[in-house]
């Protein structure tokens, strides 16, 4: 005579649903709380000098936008950057023409392009694969 462990024991069961369930939830609101911050992109404050400075990348920080930054080549960067503005340079001719002398990694949000396309995907992708496995984590506990 076989007895499952749900015959064995239905409370216990119904506990690890709910908790399976819970987990589930919880992922899902995460996730949901993650991409509407992506979906939303960066606050910008009005100064354009500001939001431009907070984009782009200090050459000799790690990581650190020129706006945060305080080294010397952060404080040149703002003070080109609020040149440009005060010339009437748009903000993509700006970043061009930052990108034009320190490459596309000066840029601190990194935009949808053939070069980043992992970026973006990976964590979706990865954000998928774990909805999987607790869907299929459920299903397998049930049956």
């Amino acid at each position: 005579m076989d007895v499952t462990v749900a015959e064995a024991n239905p409370i216990a069961t119904k506990r690890s649903l709910v908790r399976s369930a819970v987990v589930t939830a919880i992922t899902i609101v995460l996730a949901a709380i993650v991409l509407a911050g992506i979906a939303a992109g960066p606050t910008r404050p009005g100064n354009r000098v500001d939001s431009l400075a907070a984009v782009i990348r200090c050459p000799q920080c790690q990581g650190e936008s020129i706006k945060d930054s305080s080294a010397p080549t952060a404080r040149t960067m703002r003070l080109i950057v609020a040149e440009q503005v005060d010339a009437g340079q748009t903000d993509k001719e700006i970043l061009d023409y930052f990108r034009g002398l320190y490459g596309d990694q000066v840029i601190l949000d990194p935009g949808l392009s053939a070069s980043t396309i992992a970026l973006w995907a990976i964590p979706a992708l990865t954000l998928a694969a774990g909805i999987g496995m607790m869907r299929w984590l459920v299903r397998s506990r049930t049956s």
